[in-house]
């Protein structure tokens, strides 16, 4: 049985049984495609799971839709698919193997409200609300990708690790009206950085964004 640890929010039967066969579909395609890591143990697929399922507790409105940048191996695109299923979950990934195997995951696990979308995250051409992301890029470009088609009050939420003091700097000197704040995860090493415009002090927009910069999603 697939067991969920530090998680306070109720996780129904079928939820559960769908992220323990989404496990068993990672061990299974990572044997043949590499999405992640060679070396991942049975436990790790979990862990990777257990990890996606701290963006499930941030409020994501019903009927709302959100992008995942460079979602990989559906992570956390799918968990968020399964826990979330009144909102429209954008799988983006500019490599044409792994949304083929996201394609599939979809299928097996029949998830309607997973929409895998093969391109760069440049080139997503669909509005949203929300956006998150595992550590795909530095926080600037996904605040770039995430401002082009998201809402003005939508949010921003990634996955990182290790010192950001330098990733931060550099946001804040391209978007200085915005706010950030790191979200501690539970049994994670890591955090969930929330990153959005802050209140806008007249009608116009107080922040103008750097040129983008290239940097696909992986």
């Amino acid at each position: 049985m697939f067991h969920v640890k530090h998680f306070p929010l109720p996780i129904r039967p079928w939820q559960r049984e769908k992220l323990r066969a989404y496990a068993n579909l990672l061990q299974s395609y990572n044997k043949r495609l590499n999405l992640l890591s060679r070396r991942t143990t049975a436990e790790g697929f979990i862990e990777h799971i257990q990890e996606c399922l701290a963006f499930v507790e941030q409020p994501f409105t019903a009927g709302s839709s959100l992008a995942d940048w460079g979602t990989g191996a559906g992570l956390p695109a799918i968990p968020m698919a399964v826990m979330l299923p009144d909102v429209k979950v954008y799988a983006v990934d500019a490599a044409q193997k792994k949304i083929h195997a996201v394609k599939a995951f979809k299928r097996e696990l029949d998830l309607l409200n997973l929409y895998p979308w093969h391109g760069r995250a440049e080139e997503f051409p669909f509005e949203i609300q929300c956006s998150v992301s595992r550590a795909t890029a530095p926080l600037r470009t996904l605040w770039q990708w995430h401002t082009r088609v998201a809402t003005s009050e939508g949010v921003l939420y990634c996955l990182k690790g290790g010192d950001l003091r330098a990733e931060q700097r550099e946001l804040v000197t391209g978007f200085p009206a915005i706010q950030i704040k790191q979200i501690p995860v539970s049994g994670s090493s890591r955090f969930l950085v929330q990153v959005r415009s802050a209140p806008l002090l007249s009608g116009k927009e107080s922040h103008k964004p750097l040129p983008p910069t290239e940097h696909p999603a992986q």
